[in-house]
């Protein structure tokens, strides 16, 4: 039997976080915002940090496995490890669609972002060429992608960040009044929306083996990842409800753009935040191009996937047919149409994975022969009661295509047990 593929280690700290944070501060601040707004009014500062602290609760868990399996393919390496052969598959399986999915989404995204600039251009060509030309990128090496993620992350920063300097300066405070108009139940319906704007940080985790040290470079990258992107929200969140009322902001497809135009009136700001939001949804597009090649590259080298899906560039040390073959896929959806009704399904695989994550975290927890395993175990715990207790907000078609996609993947698991050849003898 050869020796399996690996990458190779390319990637530095600031790399990892770069990942990470091209993952978290993408649409999601650029449009949930808005909706979310519209739930909580101008506690929608709460929610923001409500759910940031939701989302360290799971991070939490990334933490504590990256650190002990510093292997290609996150949540699928770490339900392989720990639970069993099959709880991985099916939390890959799971993992792909839903970021498949996820990044066809993402690239209708960034064409609507395109078109409101540029009337005359068609969604569709330009969701599909986005995601053509950033599989290309990928291919030519882990990294050059990381240098064009890092250049987008650097620019998206820093016209947040100018957002956020002009803003204060021009806060209307009678507009944070009455601060929860809706409650408490709408400071926690908006937490749970914006949770998923929070998604994103376990990105460097599925690009192990392509980062140095990464028993501490990755716990570290998630860390500094979703601390940088937590206080970008808060000060995000604080700065938008303070430039217009949230009842316009709810009603706004790009809430930002849209607070400049009322609150500070500065055509080149509101351009630079237009911008911003094409720049953050490319760099969530490529950065969901690296993780689901990576995980689909570690099932097929386990076997769990055809082989042919691990085989490597000879030159660019990449694993260019899964790149490929996700990359197509990605570009392929949005030409059927009707994606974003179906969309939703990403956040039942994501939210699948996630809690198979903190589950796995809690059981290598328990293992563990510490005094305080207990008290540590209650993180990765919350987690998985925030997971599931999220799964069960979504709606029923997200259930429906859900379990169908887990019932053909356990179907093709059966088969290829039965009928292939396993590296890792599951």
């Amino acid at each position: 039997m050869s020796e399996p593929p690996h990458l190779k280690r390319t990637l530095s700290l600031f790399d990892a976080t770069a990942l990470a944070i091209g993952a978290i501060i993408g649409a999601g601040i650029f449009v949930i915002s808005g909706v979310a707004s519209g739930l909580a009014g101008p506690a929608v500062i709460l929610s923001i940090i409500i759910a940031g602290i939701v989302s360290s609760f799971t991070a939490y868990s990334f933490v504590r496995l990256s650190s002990k399996f510093a292997e290609e393919g996150g949540p699928y390496v770490y339900a392989k490890h720990v639970v069993s052969h099959f709880a991985g598959f099916i939390t890959g399986w799971l993992w792909l669609f839903a970021n498949v999915v996820a990044g066809a989404t993402v690239s209708l995204g960034l064409a609507s972002y395109v078109v409101s600039l540029f009337p005359q251009i068609p969604i569709i060509p330009i969701a599909v060429s986005s995601v053509l030309i950033l599989m290309t990128i990928n291919i030519f090496g882990i990294r050059q992608s990381s240098i064009f993620n890092a250049v987008l992350v650097l620019l998206k920063l820093s016209a947040l960040a100018l957002f956020i300097a002009i803003g204060f300066s021009h806060l209307n405070l009678s507009f944070y009044e009455p601060f929860m108009p809706n409650g408490i139940t709408g400071v926690l319906s908006s937490a749970a929306l914006i949770f998923f704007a929070y998604t994103g940080f376990g990105r460097p985790a599925t690009a192990a083996e392509e980062i140095k040290d990464p028993k501490h470079n990755i716990p570290r990258s998630i860390i500094l990842a979703l601390i940088l992107s937590s206080i970008v929200y808060v000060l995000v969140g604080i700065v938008s409800v303070g430039l217009i009322p949230y009842q316009k902001l709810a009603n706004s497809g790009s809430p930002l753009t849209d607070a400049v135009d009322y609150g500070i009136k500065i055509y080149w700001l509101k351009l630079l935040v237009s911008f911003a939001a094409i720049v953050a949804t490319v760099s969530v597009l490529l950065t969901t191009v690296i993780g689901v090649s990576r995980v689909s590259f570690a099932m097929a080298r386990d076997n769990l996937l055809p082989q042919f899906l691990s085989k490597m560039h000879k030159k660019f040390s990449t694993p260019y047919i899964s790149i490929l073959i996700t990359g197509i896929a990605m570009a392929i959806l949005p030409i059927f149409g009707g994606l974003r009704e179906t969309a939703n399904v990403t956040n039942f695989g994501s939210l699948s994975a996630y809690a198979m994550v903190n589950l796995c975290a809690v059981i290598l927890i328990l293992r563990e022969r510490k005094k305080q395993r207990f008290i540590i175990a209650v993180l990765p715990l919350f987690g998985l009661i925030s997971c599931v207790s999220l799964l069960y907000f979504l709606n029923p078609i997200s259930w429906i295509i859900g379990f169908s996609w887990i019932g053909i993947g356990v179907l093709y698991f059966i088969i290829r047990k039965s009928y292939g050849r396993s590296r890792s003898n599951f």
